[in-house]
């Protein structure tokens, strides 16, 4: 739009402004006055506009606050409305998104925000081949920068993400008798433990937590030192045990049970998920908010239970993926930990969202032995990680346009 032109611009704005200013005193006389309230009051107003005082925010919320008190709610709109207005529009956003999975800094209000399944993992960034056996564990570090992985040829490899963001060789771990069905990261990422099979002993903070075979959980220090065991002994050989990343639960399930034991450090009380019998756990997995568990089970199916408030509950179930004869681990990962990503028998890994059913969304093929754990990257919320009984790491990412 053209602006007016003005052959005297500062003429006509003080011309508006005396309107205004005499518009002032007509509110005075001919909308106040008729109310009949104290003359002080009017006397007050009138010296205001013509000998006025630097007005403050305290006087402007002294008179916000007095009519909030005497109009209805609604009347007024509230403090910061436009930011909440705005925040609710981005989290609507979110909701009906099909496959949200990018960071809130890449929202814009400028645009409707949609995300289709190629925001998901979908294609083979790197194939990694120097393990020399079937690989059955991998995670990332918490920093997302290295990636572990142990294998049946009974070694571990640390693996290190280069300035191009492909993984090279850092660490081969040698030593085990046995083939390593585990290695984990400490929380700071400077360490990692190992455990070969037969064995249950993860590393929690500046600790040691094992499953023992007198069936007792254990916690030494790492000289060595036996600290304390937290549990009486349990009616079934312990085959998986974690502790929360808060320290206060340490979770475990027994090789022929058919339960989860959900057990407080703090206050030695024990609570129990309790399965049919016919739904033998295989292996389980926490969030990092510690708010949920996935529990792999032996019927191919995989559910999800709320463990952060008084009492864990089943809040929903996803398959499509196969087990039959392996153990098969999940795990959570993408935004907001939002999909649920597990390997499979027939070679391939299967991703879930969360809250959007019981089929996957997502099936990645590449593979050509059975997929035995994934890992996401938790600084990459578009990096998955596989290992396989081919004997090959797999990283995923997001699909070339």
């Amino acid at each position: 739009m053209k602006q007016l032109q003005l052959s005297d611009e500062n003429s006509v704005i003080l011309l508006l402004l005396e309107q205004k200013y005499l518009d002032s005193l007509n509110t005075i006389r001919e909308e106040i006055q008729p109310l009949g309230l104290d003359p002080r009051l009017l006397h007050k107003l009138a010296s205001k506009i013509l000998k006025p005082d630097p007005v403050g925010e305290e006087d402007t919320d002294v008179v916000k606050k007095k009519l909030q008190e005497l109009l209805p709610i609604g009347v007024l709109v509230p403090e910061r409305s436009l930011e909440y207005l705005l925040d609710d529009d981005l989290d609507t956003q979110r909701g009906q998104c099909g496959f949200h999975n990018v960071r809130d800094s890449d929202l814009s209000l400028f645009s409707y925000h949609y995300c289709d399944k190629r925001k998901i993992p979908s294609e083979t960034l790197q194939v990694l081949s120097e393990h020399t056996d079937k690989v059955w564990f991998l995670t990332f570090s918490h920093d997302g920068k290295c990636l572990a992985s142990s294998s049946k040829d009974k070694t571990a490899i640390l693996w290190e993400m280069d300035a191009d963001g492909k993984f090279r060789q850092k660490h081969k771990l040698v030593g085990h008798e046995k083939p390593v069905v585990a290695v984990l990261w400490s929380p700071d990422d400077q360490q990692v433990i190992t455990c070969g099979e037969n064995e249950v002993i993860k590393r929690w903070g500046c600790c040691i937590i094992g499953a023992m075979s007198d069936r007792r959980i254990y916690l030494w220090s790492l000289d060595g030192t036996e600290m304390q065991h937290e549990q009486e002994q349990r009616a079934q050989t312990l085959s998986d045990v974690a502790m929360t990343s808060d320290g206060k639960w340490i979770v475990s399930v027994g090789k022929e049970q058919h339960e989860i034991s959900l057990f407080s450090r703090e206050t030695r009380a024990e609570r129990v998920i309790q399965l049919e019998e016919k739904e033998m756990i295989t292996s389980f997995s926490l969030s990092r908010d510690n708010k949920y568990l996935l529990i792999d089970l032996v019927t191919q199916e995989i559910q999800l239970w709320v463990i952060g408030g008084d009492e864990p509950f089943y809040l929903s179930e996803y398959d499509g993926h196969k087990r039959t004869r392996f153990i098969i681990r999940s795990c959570f990962g993408g935004h907001d930990e939002d999909f649920i990503a597990s390997g499979s028998e027939d070679s391939q890994v299967y991703i879930w969202h969360v809250a959007k059913g019981l089929r996957p969304c997502r099936v990645l093929r590449g593979h050509s032995g059975a997929v035995n754990c994934v890992s996401w990257n938790p600084a990459d919320i578009h990096m998955l990680a596989s290992g396989s009984d081919d004997r090959t790491i797999r990283i995923w990412g997001l699909a070339k346009k």
